[in-house]
């Protein structure tokens, strides 16, 4: 009996000290919690893509007259100059076909000066009445004859000429020369491969955007959410090479493919950099980084504010009365620091919540911390 009554008084004085503090224990109830209130800013972009090297001009040398290569006049693998003398084919049986030719034309060019001399004397005799029609027609056919013959022997030391110049073979381009695709003293055929000359300086970086973010970029140009640069040449491109460092020179994104890769679902675009010293070679793989669109009034959360469920992503808010809402959110493109831009579901000066979100649970009041403000 004794034991009973105790236990009821223990109750009763329990219940009494809940009477009289009861806001002390809603304070016990609340925790804090790290949170940013997110504001407008003007966050620049960056676009980070795979990318490959690619030489500027890509040249076949190939043999335009067929013949024994006498020499080759440069080193492989070296940079050469545009007009540099690479190959010698043999020239001797080209130089006694341009003679050949030159004496017919010299043949040619005698008896059309006789031609002339006659047809001179043929038609003052005409005009006497000396000759006959028929022979004045005869002269002038000759005259035309020799002439049209004399074309054509001119012609013929020209081609010569010109056969005789392609046995000296020049680089078309300036670059960087590759192996030799046939040795002194082989027998080259017309249209023959010699070798292969690549231009470095400017050099071309290939790459390709996603159909998705090519559409995503012009929506968001199209609703204002991004500052459109003057120029092209303010859309900035740079190099990150294979240990992470970064190529000195920037480039310039110099064009575009007006249609996408059906079989891959990509835009293949284009920029070209400075490449003096050559550190950059064709086949090269590369990452290229894109900068200089601006994401006008952008809101910006950490990676750690944003959460997953099977219907997208989500945040915690603090509502007006403290407590904790979750709130269905659209995120967009990320900064350069890896935050998220949330396009939707969120309005300047709301509170969220960004650290111990598990411990927490819609409807749970919370003291937000406020981390402060970064620009």
């Amino acid at each position: 009996m004794k034991k009973m009554y105790f236990l009821a008084c223990l109750a009763l004085l329990l219940n009494a000290c809940n009477d009289e503090n009861p806001s002390q224990q809603t304070q016990m109830g609340v925790q804090d919690v790290e949170a940013v209130r997110v504001s407008p800013e003007n966050i620049p972009l960056s676009f980070e893509y795979a990318a490959r090297a690619q030489g500027s001009k890509e040249t076949e040398v190939r043999a335009r007259v067929g013949g024994i290569l006498l020499k080759r006049n440069y080193t492989e693998g070296s940079r050469v100059e545009e007009g540099t003398v690479l190959f010698q084919i043999d020239p001797e049986p080209f130089k006694v076909t341009l003679n050949q030719a030159k004496a017919k034309l010299a043949q040619t060019k005698a008896q059309l000066q006789a031609a002339e001399s006659q047809w001179k004397r043929i038609e003052k005799l005409f005009v006497q009445k000396v000759v006959s029609e028929k022979s004045r027609d005869d002269a002038k056919a000759n005259l035309d004859a020799l002439r049209a013959s004399a074309q054509l022997a001119q012609a013929e030391v020209d081609s010569a000429q010109l056969n005789l110049d392609y046995t000296t073979v020049k680089a078309p381009i300036s670059g960087v020369t590759s192996l030799e695709a046939q040795s002194e003293g082989s027998l080259i055929a017309v249209n023959g491969l010699l070798t292969n000359i690549t231009q470095l300086d400017p050099i071309y970086v290939i790459f390709s955007a996603t159909e998705n973010e090519i559409a995503s970029l012009t929506d968001m140009v199209d609703r204002g959410l991004v500052l459109t640069p003057n120029s092209k040449k303010d859309i900035r491109a740079k190099l990150k090479l294979g240990n992470d460092s970064f190529y000195p020179e920037e480039g310039e994104i110099n064009f575009i493919t007006p249609n996408i890769d059906e079989s891959t679902g990509t835009v293949k675009l284009r920029a070209v950099f400075p490449n003096a010293e050559g550190r950059l070679r064709p086949g090269q793989f590369l990452r290229l980084v894109m900068e200089g669109l601006v994401r006008k009034d952008a809101l910006v959360l950490p990676q750690s504010a944003v959460m997953q469920n099977p219907s997208g992503s989500y945040v915690y808010r603090v509502d007006k009365e403290g407590k904790v809402e979750s709130v269905m959110v659209k995120t967009g493109l990320s900064t350069p620091n890896g935050d998220w831009i949330i396009d939707e579901g969120l309005k300047p000066g709301d509170v969220v919540l960004t650290s111990g979100l598990l411990k927490l649970r819609p409807g749970m009041p919370v003291n937000p911390v406020l981390a402060p403000a970064t620009k």
